[in-house]
């Protein structure tokens, strides 16, 4: 997307360093989790309002609103109006809630061969082409313009980003 964020691309980027070795699954979960929370979070603010978390929850797939409001007040029970990452990754470790929000990352996951929260754009296509999604000009367009630093890959969170934006979710 177009729309880079100033704090969280050097945050991004700084996560996605790979330390070497094979990537523990829960560092490359809570990478993604950290993603979805940042891509919601297009003011920088590093926290998502409430209505922001119903949203980007509701979107993930997690489930009707009822269960979205009993989340957020087992996770933020002092009601103060904002999710932070730490009560993020909480309501993410909760029973129930990584599976049940797991669609986009499990798409993502699919083209991130080695872990570290990016894809080439090439393993994307690939990807799309074996799900039996026909890659045309215009998909080959949106995924270049996913690469916001032309480096030929794609950072999970552009790709969430972009969703979000594509289903209204975000404006």
């Amino acid at each position: 997307m177009g729309n880079k964020c100033c704090k969280c691309t050097s945050d991004k980027d700084e996560a996605y360093q790979k330390k070497g070795g094979e990537p523990n699954p829960d560092d490359y979960e809570k990478l993604y989790f950290k993603a979805e929370f940042t891509a919601m979070d297009k003011e920088n603010r590093g926290k998502l309002t409430t209505s922001e978390f119903v949203k980007l929850m509701m979107f993930l797939g997690y489930g009707e609103r009822w269960k979205v409001d009993e989340l957020l007040k087992a996770v933020n029970p002092e009601g103060d109006g904002y999710i932070t990452i730490d009560e993020f990754y909480s309501a993410m470790k909760r029973p129930g809630v990584t599976e049940g929000t797991s669609r986009l990352r499990d798409i993502f996951f699919k083209f991130d061969d080695n872990k570290d929260g990016r894809a080439t754009k090439e393993q994307i296509l690939q990807g799309f082409a074996d799900m039996g999604i026909e890659v045309d000009d215009e998909i080959k367009e949106k995924i270049n313009k996913l690469d916001t630093n032309n480096d030929g890959k794609v950072a999970y969170q552009d790709f969430v980003q972009s969703q979000l934006l594509t289903k209204g979710v975000l404006k």
